[in-house]
């Protein structure tokens, strides 16, 4: 996702701001059934721990069990088998179907893998059977309430710079973006119906949404923590905080029409910024927030003084629709008496799959347009969940294949210096083409040579995604091993028409461009060129135009990085009006390797063509 730096005026004087509808649910519509969200996979969003049926314990380590997690298409292994305490994550692809019927990999006591298929059944009290394994059956025991578990799940996430969000939109004039927290409900697990003290904590993150159809404009663009009493109208609403488009408002207790009105803006914020928010109420009759530790109120409540009931977090209205999103995680609230804290719920997300949709339990039916969206680095990009890449396993798919198809003979499979890929015929793999280089996740997807378009001479290499499960990476090594300096070129044609997501040059030590080892990476998005920090960030360096070629040179000496585009180079990035030199994320030293990629384990259709590959380093 793009995280946009410039800020639409908020039109107050005009009253495009004041005058938005933004009262929750079907209160305020024509009345209509709500449709659950297909629910998901008994498998998913649980920490299940396995084991031989004829044993009494999983296999497992002496410290943390070893944890399988199955995310739709992905299945993660969390173990911790070398350093007690702290889980690696080993990522394969799985595959389910609604008959019980289970292909996946089984890790056994040493830690060896082995792709079984069997039939699995997820009984009425949360326990997990998959018979028919050559290990024979399996048990499998929900560990989710583990905390010991659930910090070290998340510190593994956060190393590997995986991270799920919920992502709120607006995209209709008949509803709301919104995640809603009914207390009352029985799906929540919440122990009380309503707290008259309390205090919610929530990282948000508000910005422009890059792979929206919206038209920008000011209207609707608000995004909303909402506390509600007895019900969800305007007469119920007791307090609320209010971002517009980097600008910070409160609902008041100023009655027109029904009413309770925004105030003047109080306070302004970054758009993309993440934002730690925390909103307290009850106390004195009335509610204040924090926002990155800047302290705002108290206010008086705005129309219900009752005990709260309903919480929302919301994106747009119900008559407009929005371009901007809002990221929600570490969500938490708080039942407040005297000075203790009671937490009664949270929930930062990690347990669903990628896309999962959060309107059902634990959240309100009448949740809408809210879905899990996993994010990598430490910050999103355009291509909204790519570089989900595990473990950093090398299925080549098909890498050894000798049927070259008649192309000439390049001396042993060297590539020069410069490799133009004049000298391959079109239509043939590049693995095949040339064993120097290597393709990963061959299997649904394109990497082969093309004469639709070229830098010089007549061909290049397409890259294309065409599967939902995985992302073609074409990677060349080092002949030297790892590089303290050096550099990699080459150019890029991205298409316009059918460019879904984001294509790459990474640097690091992975075949398959594992953010695990990853050196740095450069990133072509929708419009910019974006730069991986070293804090594993994406930050623009430059625009580009799509439909035609880009020549990109990525130099290095030690961490410090040039970013030469067009014949132009960067050696810093802006970041709040700040100028940021270009440093390596560098997360497992020295690079020793190159890799090309396009799209996503999840997205179709994202594709680039490659030409003029070049490095000293070949």
């Amino acid at each position: 996702m793009k995280i946009s730096k410039s800020a639409i005026a908020v039109a107050l004087s005009t009253g495009l701001l004041f005058g938005c509808d933004f009262d929750v649910g079907s209160e305020n519509k024509p009345s209509e059934p709500v449709i659950p969200a297909t629910p998901p996979s008994a498998l998913q969003n649980t920490y299940w721990e396995l084991a031989a049926a004829s044993s009494t314990a999983a296999t497992q380590s002496t410290d943390l069990p070893n944890i399988y997690v199955f995310d739709g298409t992905n299945q993660k292994y969390y173990n911790d088998d070398n350093s007690f305490g702290t889980y690696v994550i080993e990522e394969k692809s799985y595959s389910e179907d609604e008959d019980g019927n289970l292909t996946f990999h089984y890790y056994d006591a040493d830690g060896n893998s082995s792709e079984e298929t069997a039939t699995f059944a997820v009984s009425a009290d949360g326990a997990l059977t998959i018979s028919g394994t050559n290990d024979g059956d399996l048990t499998g025991t929900d560990q989710s309430d583990n905390a010991d578990i659930k910090a070290a799940v998340e510190a593994a996430n956060s190393a590997s710079g995986v991270n799920n969000v919920a992502q709120i939109i607006d995209t209709t004039t008949t509803d709301t973006g919104e995640l809603r927290v009914k207390l009352a409900d029985g799906s929540t697990g919440i122990a009380v119906d309503s707290i008259a003290q309390g205090k919610i904590t929530i990282d948000l993150t508000y910005q422009k949404h890059a792979d929206t159809e919206q038209a920008e404009d000011t209207s609707g663009n608000n995004a909303y923590i909402s506390l509600y009493a007895t019900g969800t109208g305007n007469a119920n609403l007791y307090g609320e905080l209010v971002l517009n488009d980097g600008e910070v408002f409160y609902r008041t207790n100023n009655v027109e029409d029904g009413k309770p009105q925004l105030s003047d803006s109080i306070g302004t914020y970054t758009l993309g910024e993440e934002l730690s928010v925390e909103l307290v109420w009850g106390e004195n009759d009335e509610y204040s927030f924090d926002i990155n530790g800047t302290s705002y109120g108290p206010f008086p409540y705005a129309m219900e003084n009752a005990a709260v009931q309903v919480i929302a977090v919301k994106m747009g209205d119900n008559s407009n629709t929005t371009h901007f999103e809002l990221l929600a995680d570490n969500f938490k609230i708080f039942n407040v008496t005297g000075t203790d804290e009671e937490l009664v719920f949270e929930d930062n997300f990690e347990s669903y799959a990628d896309g999962h949709n959060l309107s059902g339990a634990p959240y309100n039916t009448n949740s809408n347009e809210v879905v899990v969206l996993k994010l990598t680095g430490a910050a999103d990009d355009d291509s909204g969940s790519e570089d989900d890449n595990g473990s950093g396993e090398e299925d080549n798919g098909g890498a050894g294949e000798e049927d070259n198809g008649g192309e000439e003979d390049n001396g042993g499979g060297e590539v020069s210096s410069v490799d133009n890929f004049d000298s391959y015929t079109v239509g043939a793999q590049i693995d095949a083409a040339n064993a120097s280089y290597v393709l990963s996740n061959a299997e649904g997807n394109v990497a082969k040579i093309s004469d639709d378009f070229a830098a010089s001479g007549s061909n290049s290499l397409l890259i294309s995604d065409a599967s939902a499960t995985s992302k073609p990476v074409v990677s060349r090594t080092f002949k030297d091993g790892a590089a303290d300096s050096g550099s990699v070129s080459a150019s890029f044609y991205i298409p316009d028409a059918g460019y879904v997501k984001s294509s790459y040059i990474y640097l690091g030590h992975s075949a398959t461009g594992s953010s695990s080892t990853r050196f740095t990476e450069i990133v072509f998005g929708s419009s910019e060129v974006k730069f991986r920090n070293e804090s594993g960030s994406q930050k623009a360096v430059a625009d580009y135009e799509q439909d035609t070629w880009v020549d990109v040179t990525v130099s290095w000496v030690g961490t410090d990085i040039t970013v030469t585009i067009d014949g132009q180079d960067y050696t810093s990035y802006m970041d709040n009006d700040v100028e940021v030199p270009l440093v390596a994320e560098n997360v497992d030293g020295a690079p020793t390797l190159v890799a090309i990629y396009a799209g996503d384990n999840s997205s179709v259709g994202t594709y680039s063509y490659v030409d003029n590959l070049g490095s000293d380093l070949f």
